[in-house]
This record gives structure tokens, sequence and C-alpha cells, in this order.
């Protein structure tokens, strides 16, 4: 019979989960200010030994919580932080937008009352 420790395995950080919290602290502390070049997912592969798709799931993360912009051609750069306690980021209210407003483009033709009712919260959410 094997043994098995007891463990919460929901407790282990990925390297994924560590990457991107050191880099939200060093934006969040100043140490990357807005306008810095951040690492291209190359540079963050090879600087912590990690693959290409965890580095690019830091960098997607980041942009999805609106610290960092990729803009193409050019290069990644930092975005200022989020004030304390704002819960909305830039690249969400556009994704938000973007739903509503395809949303209200199709329900012209078909409205299938839940979904009328999901975005019409979401719409009033974004005022």
């Amino acid at each position: 019979m094997r043994w098995m420790a007891e463990v919460d395995v929901g407790s282990f950080d990925t390297r994924y989960e560590r990457l991107t919290e050191y880099y939200r602290d060093l934006i969040e502390r100043g140490q990357l200010k807005p306008g810095d070049r951040f690492p291209s997912a190359r540079e963050l592969s090879e600087k912590h030994g990690v693959g290409r798709t965890t580095s690019g799931r830091v960098h997607g993360t980041l942009i999805s919580v609106g610290l960092i912009e990729h803009r193409p051609g050019v290069g990644t750069f930092v975005l200022a932080a989020p004030p304390d306690g704002e819960l909305e980021t830039p690249a969400l209210a556009a994704a938000a937008q973007g739903v509503v407003n395809a949303f209200d483009e199709w329900r012209a033709r078909n409205k299938p009352q839940a979904l009328v009712d999901a975005v019409s919260k979401l719409r009033d959410a974004l005022r």
C-alpha cells in the first residue's frame, strides 16, 4: 500500500503564477514605470528558464489586467498601475463594451430573454 501525504494541492503556485505576481509587484511598486519597455515573451523565457507558453501566459495576463500593452512592431511597454481598489481594467472594459456592441447588432435578429437580461446588466455596469 502506498502512503500519500496529505497536502492542499491548490496551494502550489505554478511558475506562471509566480512570474505574473513578480512582474505585477514590480509594476505596482514602481520599479517598472509607465513607459518602460517590458521584456518580450522570448526574453522572459530566457531570463527565467521557462517555456514560451508560460512566458506568453504571463504577457497575456498582464495585458488583460491593464499593466502592460503590446504595440506590434514596436514592443511591449508598462502602463500605469490601476489605482488601489479599482477592479475594472481598460482591457476588460473594452472587451465588455465590444460584447455589448456585438450583442446589440445581433439582438435585432433574435432575442433569447436570458441573454438579453444578462447583457442589460453588463451594459448598466459599464455606465
